[in-house]
């Protein structure tokens, strides 16, 4: 499988991965939905299973019985949230860190 944290390669001791199973290399939960072959955002309760228990927390390790262990990379992560604000308004990092200092207390 493969840890969606840090995107290595994890050789599992047994076909299942227990509830509280923690990656080896960055510590990540390991039992999430997002680590899940079944995981599809966009789906009901971002899952292709029909009718499964809500999950309000994808990347919290959870209770699903039918979790099967994602056995492919993960593609590059999401950009953050400077680089979208970047690429829409093409403004730069500074600009928006002076704007949001203007709200602190």
């Amino acid at each position: 499988m493969y840890c969606f944290n840090c995107n290595k390669k994890i050789k599992l001791e047994y076909e299942k991965v227990g509830f509280r199973s923690f990656c080896p290399f960055c510590g990540f939960d390991l039992h999430i939905c997002k680590n899940c072959k079944f995981y599809s955002p966009g789906k009901p309760h971002d899952c292709i299973i029909p009718n499964i228990e809500h999950v309000i927390d994808k990347e919290k390790n959870n209770f699903c019985d039918d979790f099967k262990a994602n056995d492919k990379p993960f593609k590059k992560k999401h950009s953050s949230g400077d680089e979208i604000s970047q690429k829409l308004f093409k403004e730069k990092p500074e600009k928006k860190k002076n704007f949001d200092s203007l709200f602190d207390d």
